[in-house]
């Protein structure tokens, strides 16, 4: 762990990261008044100014490693927030298994836009079960994080609910307690298991969703279900929809970041990632094709329908394509949609970056192919 992750150290370095910006603001505002000054000549200056404050924010973040508490009482989430008991050991093989320091526990859980339970009327609804991002150390799901994604999957697709999973998130130092890999994926096979036998929702009225290293964590879930699903009795969901995926959390190489093509246009900085990457590996590795989608194993047939979108001006961009055609590749369904000139994962911060119309365009395409699919 490093000195800036340690008080007082946080603090002075916080204090100093903030007076720094805030000298150098005014130079933003100034450049970005043309487009020739702009990271992206179709960007406006909303957009400009946006990306640019979201990536020192975000740096300075992975600077400290500030961490998301994730307290299982409600909070103002209120009846719409849920504890979800750890599915029962007999689900839990192979990569599940992986860590015998990583065990299934209970995780909190938030409802859009309000609660089901066994009791509900489920004859019409169409659950997302939707995993956040957060390149695994950030996030939790609530109202806060992913609100506005909710509240445009529910207005531009055939979805009723979404449930948002409070998985566990990992930490830095690494040690046999930091919730390395495979937490997340445990905590998100709970929840899956969660709709279909405590609530009784039936498979094809579930949609697994994810965003950056939640769509990591989704594909990584399809992949456990195609290999164990059989075994296990446990369905495949009707289709699944992956925004921006966090293709592999392995890599925080400069080619990976910094001489990316799309690194200028983009809120992603090497630090985030590189956090990312080490806490989630903890005190083993990502090589796994469970983790990391470029594995030399990655590809695999799932009957699942995948929706893949990115931004063409992400860095993940690349990665995303070239996966979407691999798994094409297997015979699966593949639809690659791409948000022109978006940066990673509008549908998530399109509100804070300036993107909100290209965030609605995004559910659009995905609500009319999931409409497509339930014909």
């Amino acid at each position: 762990m490093g000195l800036l992750t340690t008080q007082p150290f946080k603090g002075v370095y916080a204090l100093g990261a903030f007076t720094f910006e805030l000298a150098r603001l005014p130079l933003w505002l100034v450049k970005y008044l043309t487009s020739y000054g702009r990271q992206h000549p179709e960007w406006s200056y909303r957009q400009a100014l946006g990306v640019r404050i979201f990536f020192s924010a975000v740096h300075h973040l992975a600077a400290v490693q500030a961490k998301t508490p994730l307290p299982h009482t409600p909070g103002k989430e209120k009846e719409r927030f849920i504890i979800i008991k750890a599915a029962e050991g007999k689900y839990f093989k192979g990569p599940l298994v992986s860590n015998e320091d990583v065990k299934p526990t209970d995780i909190g859980g938030t409802w859009y836009p309000a609660p089901l339970s066994a009791s509900s009327d489920l004859g019409n609804v169409l659950v997302v079960l939707h995993i956040h991002g957060g390149a695994y150390v950030i996030g939790d799901g609530r109202t806060e994080a992913s609100g506005y994604f909710a509240k445009k999957v529910l207005k531009h697709t055939p979805a009723t609910h979404i449930l948002c999973p409070q998985y566990r998130l990992s930490t830095l130092p690494a040690s046999k307690t930091s919730n390395p890999f495979p937490a997340a994926l445990q905590d998100s096979l709970t929840s899956y298991l969660y709709l279909l036998h405590e609530l009784k929702i039936p498979a094809a009225n579930i949609v697994l969703s994810g965003d950056s290293a939640g769509a990591n964590n989704a594909i990584a879930l399809l992949r456990y279900l195609a290999e164990y699903g059989a075994e296990l009795g446990v369905p495949h969901p009707s289709a699944a929809l992956l925004w921006s995926p966090w293709v592999d959390p392995s890599d925080s190489s400069d080619d990976y970041t910094r001489t990316n093509p799309n690194y200028a246009t983009d809120y992603l900085p090497y630090a985030f990632i590189h956090w990312g990457s080490t806490a989630y590996a903890g005190l083993g590795s990502l090589d796994t094709p469970y983790a990391c989608l470029k594995h030399r194993d990655a590809g695999f047939k799932t009957p699942v329908p995948l929706f893949v979108n990115a931004g063409s001006a992400e860095i993940l961009y690349f990665d995303d394509k070239e996966w979407a055609e691999m798994m094409r590749g297997r015979g699966n369904n593949v639809t690659w949609d791409v948000e022109r000139n978006a940066p990673h994962d509008v549908l998530l911060l399109g509100n804070v970056l300036g993107f909100d119309k290209e965030a609605a365009r995004s559910a659009q395409r995905a609500g009319e192919w999931l409409t497509g699919l339930r014909k």
